[in-house]
């Protein structure tokens, strides 16, 4: 009778390998250590060998893309989870959404807008995942704006205003640029866009 043949202790065993590189990538980006990692690193912390992630994954380049997508795909379901009757002030309120998700997952955050734009739009999963997310942003700001007084562009140029807003918004405030700032000056971007919403 043949004896078994015994695999090393590190040897590839995730029944579903991809999605564990993943979830340690993410884990290590919440955590601020993700640039610091290699993809021997992520393998490690995976418990696999250090050749596994290359049955999914070409380079950490391509897990970036991945984790980036799986982050706009956590904010539009937080957009898609919020209700509010009024189109205007739901477009406010997705402000403050944006803003919390930048604050809270900081580091992923500058991941999701980090990535060069050949990769974003060679990247399939992240693109598709990038523009459903702005489409919500593009949805609401259509709901909040009078019905048939924008063509497709006036429309865009509203949704980019308030995208700017907010997306400037969080990264002067996840890369500690508003410390400085007396309390009370440096105001929510919902409360600044605010004003021109609800005069639409």
């Amino acid at each position: 009778m043949s004896k078994p043949v015994r695999k090393p202790r590190n040897a590839y065993h995730h029944g579903n390998l991809r999605e564990a590189i993943l979830q340690v990538a993410r884990r290590a980006l919440d955590q601020g250590a993700y640039e610091s990692l290699s993809l021997r690193e992520l393998a490690k912390r995976a418990g696999v060998t250090a050749n596994a992630p290359y049955r999914h994954f070409a380079s950490k380049d391509e897990i970036l893309a991945e984790v980036a997508a799986g982050g706009f795909v956590q904010m539009t379901e937080r957009f898609d989870a919020y209700s509010e009757p009024d189109a205007k002030e739901r477009l406010i309120r997705l402000c403050d959404l944006y803003t919390g998700f930048a604050v809270e997952f900081p580091h992923l955050y500058r991941v999701m807008f980090g990535i060069d734009k050949p990769a974003l739009m060679e990247h399939s999963p992240l693109h598709e995942a990038a523009m459903a997310c702005f489409g919500r942003l593009v949805a609401a700001t259509a709901a909040a704006s009078a019905p048939g007084i924008l063509d497709e562009i006036d429309l865009l140029k509203r949704a980019n205003a308030i995208w700017t807003v907010v997306h400037g918004w969080s990264r002067l405030a996840i890369d500690g640029m508003t410390d400085f700032q007396p309390p009370g000056a440096f105001a929510p971007a919902a409360d600044i866009v605010a004003p021109v919403v609800r005069g639409w």
